[in-house]
């Protein structure tokens, strides 16, 4: 039998999923903006392949122990190390040094500062982040010393990162409703279509999955955390949570109902495991009532969680008419 890894959690007993919303912080948005840039362009640094590797075999303490981002920021580190990218010893006077800066930053904070900030409190301009956010300050501060990666490329990456999201997944989906010459290219070749109208998905390869009366589609990536972040943006904390990852495998219709949503027992169930080289986008189906309506007013009714599939889109209330 193969021997199945920590981070295989798809098919496994979970508990309840938290669904608390976690807006990604300035450290880890900086950090995933690293890790795409290195990880592209004709001579990238590192692959996600290789991060994904030290992640997988960083042993089961850390994993469960790091944050999402924290693992990302300790995979990074140590791919570069591995590969001679960045010297261990030079990188560690480095922390030290943005470690140094911080200090110094509490020192100069008025007496009446709390200085008990738990992970989740970070805030960007919070002089109190977790070791890895100093690590990945360490390790963007050596790349860009060394002239391999230029801090206007992070920065634009990051403003991506923050245009895509939720909101251009519900345009693409009101468009999808109301022109069907696109709704059949999206569901053809998503990538081709979205191309056309001036989208560009930089996931290697990516689908639209549509939701019909007979077939419900929700997402999900057993082993980390794929995502169509050119798309949708970051994805929510429960997203890669292991309860979310571990139970939707088994149970989709328990944990579409924690979520808010029964699903008829006709009506058939399909999980799409993403993998680092193929994403999902589910399309919700369109409510009754919208005929006449314009894309702009439809892609008011499509959410986050309807793309991904654990929540339909939002009907409209009685005796709303859009002009």
């Amino acid at each position: 039998m193969k021997h199945r890894g920590y981070h295989d959690v798809g098919g496994l007993p979970g508990g309840s999923i938290d669904q608390a919303e976690r807006p990604m912080v300035f450290w880890e948005k900086r950090m995933e903006a690293v890790r795409d840039c290195i990880s592209r362009g004709e001579r990238p640094l590192m692959s996600v392949d290789e991060m994904r590797r030290v992640i997988e075999t960083m042993g089961k303490e850390a994993y469960n122990t790091l944050g999402f981002y924290e693992k990302k920021a300790a995979a990074v580190r140590d791919v570069l190390i591995e590969k001679g990218v960045l010297d261990p010893v030079e990188l560690a006077a480095r922390v030290e040094q943005v470690r140094a800066s911080r200090e110094a930053a509490i020192e100069s904070l008025p007496d009446t500062y709390d200085h008990r900030h738990d992970h989740d409190d970070i805030k960007d301009d919070d002089p109190v982040p977790s070791e890895y956010a100093i690590v990945s300050e360490a390790v963007y501060n050596c790349l860009v010393d060394k002239g391999m990666l230029l801090a206007d490329t992070v920065g634009r990456m990051i403003e991506r990162m923050e245009q895509a999201g939720p909101a251009l997944g519900a345009r693409i989906v009101a468009r999808a409703w109301s022109d069907a010459d696109f709704k059949t290219a999206l569901l053809s070749e998503a990538k081709s279509a979205l191309n056309a109208i001036g989208v560009e998905p930089l996931e290697a390869g990516f689908q639209v999955l549509e939701n019909t009366p007979q077939t419900h589609n929700v997402i999900v990536c057993t082993l980390c955390s794929c995502y169509p972040r050119s798309i949708l943006g970051a994805p929510p904390a429960w997203y890669v949570s292991k309860a979310y990852r571990s139970r939707v495998a088994i149970e989709p219709r328990a944990v579409l109902a924690e979520f808010g949503m029964e699903i008829d027992e006709h009506r058939e169930v399909r999980v799409h495991d993403s993998t680092a080289d193929f994403r999902y986008m589910v399309m919700p189906m369109r409510p009754e009532g919208t005929e006449g309506w314009s894309a702009d007013d439809l892609a008011t009714l499509v959410d986050r969680d309807s793309l991904i599939g654990v929540s339909a889109a939002t009907q409209p209330q009685a005796g709303t008419v859009s002009q």
